[in-house]
């Protein structure tokens, strides 16, 4: 009998509370938005599953997020290192539009970040960070976040061989933040995690699970690298083995700050209705074309990024293999949180749309070597030839087929479906696809740029049938 009257009573209660809903309007509310976190895994090459020896995943909880959201085979940054691709994330445009490069690393205010949206659309915004080149002296490019939270790491390699980079106190940060929290707004939080950036110094915790055979204090320093590139140390006496393994223990690492970030949000019961955007801002050169770091060039392998998205109302994983670019995070950002997209991103679409054509063209921006970076190389080497070290460029992948413009006007045209070592022929064989792809650039980064088109660069990519 009690629990007659429990079933009348909660019947009556639910019919007071529609018609009370009903007669303010309530069916006219608008769902809740999700909490939003964009989580960049600094440093992080898309191929790194094929670099493990042994087959082992160094990113598990990349892969679980994979498991249940979107994963982006096919996602490229807008350039090779932390500024422009940053900037691209955070404002939908590429390096010659937002202005971010090695000439200038400063967002003009012109620019309306996605924070910045955000705070205007009733979001509570928050940023956790450890790299340097994010703070308001460098780039200013937070702007619209009410809270940063910036560590700067330790380093201990002169006692110890361990680089801290900022990481476990960011995690920690997060947590605190997330226990304090009283505001019930949806909040957006951007992280950055550095642990995969030069030097590849994994953590205690880390080596003993995925590299435990390797000398506890083993390093590659930063010092070794730049000696690397300066031309001091020959390619083949570099044990190429240990620099990748303890690059991916770094990567391994910025993954177990991931996991921690998941499951802080389970604690807390936001997981379910929170949108998980994870990629990383450009790749890494470990040896590839004759570089070590994230510098000197438009290469593949620090353009092309990992990208996975998981949002509340997915619930199939999926694979898509449609092009992407980090300036489709903006739009996707606003599109989750409910806002209007500005119109002017001919370079960003958002993600949660149904795929597109695979022939979208991919653009990347570079406005080379920086005058500090070229000093210290000199200053390493003085008779090492920075020339090439130095030229701006941008390229264009359009399908299988990218062509890459530099500064000192000549052109560069890889055919990846064949051998992308193996460069074709503009003049011979070339010519007419790379006259055809160079409209799609924009203008090579670099002010001073004195590349040049001749009338045979205009004719139609379609009649080669590399677009529909």
């Amino acid at each position: 009998m009690r629990c007659t009257r429990r079933r009348i009573g909660t019947a009556v209660t639910v019919a007071l509370m529609v018609a009370v809903c009903l007669s303010a309007g309530c069916g006219d509310r608008k769902p809740t938005p999700p909490n939003i976190v964009v989580v960049v895994l600094d440093t992080v090459r898309r191929d790194v599953a094929e670099l493990s020896p042994s087959g082992v995943s160094f990113t598990p909880n990349v892969d679980r997020l994979a498991s249940e959201g979107t994963t982006f085979t096919n996602a490229w940054a807008t350039g090779p290192w932390t500024v422009p691709s940053h900037a691209s994330m955070l404002t939908g445009l590429l390096p010659s539009s937002h202005g971010c490069t090695g000439y200038s690393t400063f967002l003009s205010d012109e620019h309306r970040t996605v924070a910045e949206h955000l705070a205007g659309g009733g979001y509570e915004t928050v940023a956790f960070f450890s790299n340097p080149w994010l703070t308001d002296r460098m780039s200013g490019m937070l702007r619209g976040f009410d809270m940063r939270y910036v560590e700067t790491g330790h380093d201990d390699t002169r006692v110890f061989n361990i680089v801290d980079q900022g990481g476990r106190e960011t995690s920690e940060n997060i947590a605190e933040w997330l226990d304090e929290r009283s505001d019930d707004r949806p909040f957006l939080m951007f992280v950055n995690f550095l642990e995969p950036h030069l030097p590849y110094s994994p953590p205690e915790e880390i080596r003993r699970e995925f590299l435990p055979d390797l000398p506890p204090r083993s390093i590659i320093t930063t010092e070794w690298a730049l000696e690397f590139n300066a031309g001091i140390h020959p390619p083949e006496t570099a044990d190429w083995e240990r620099v990748i393994r303890l690059y991916l223990g770094d990567v391994a690492t910025a993954d177990a700050y991931l996991g921690g970030v998941l499951r802080e949000l389970e604690r807390h019961d936001l997981y379910d209705n929170t949108a998980i955007i994870v990629t990383s801002d450009h790749g890494e050169n470990l040896g590839d074309n004759g570089y070590m770091d994230h510098q000197f060039g438009l290469f593949e392998t620090l353009l092309a990024v990992p990208l996975v998205v998981k949002t509340p109302a997915q619930t199939e994983p999926a694979v898509r293999k449609d092009p992407a670019m980090v300036t489709d995070i903006f739009p996707t950002v606003l599109e989750l949180a409910g806002l209007e997209v500005p119109p002017d991103l001919p370079y960003a679409r958002s993600l949660l749309g149904e795929p597109i054509h695979d022939e979208r063209p991919v653009i990347a921006e570079y406005s080379g070597a920086g005058t500090p970076l070229i000093e210290v190389l000199k200053t390493i080497n003085p008779e090492l030839d920075v020339s090439q070290m130095m030229l701006a460029g941008a390229s264009v992948r359009v399908g299988h087929v990218r062509f890459t413009l530099t500064s000192d006007g000549s052109g560069n045209l890889q055919d990846f479906a064949k051998d992308p070592a193996d460069r074709i022929d503009l003049a011979r064989h070339g010519r007419a696809i790379g006259n055809n792809m160079v409209r799609l650039l924009p203008a090579v980064s670099q002010p001073s740029s004195e590349a040049e088109v001749d009338e045979e660069m205009r004719e139609s990519l379609r009649s080669l049938g590399y677009v529909p």
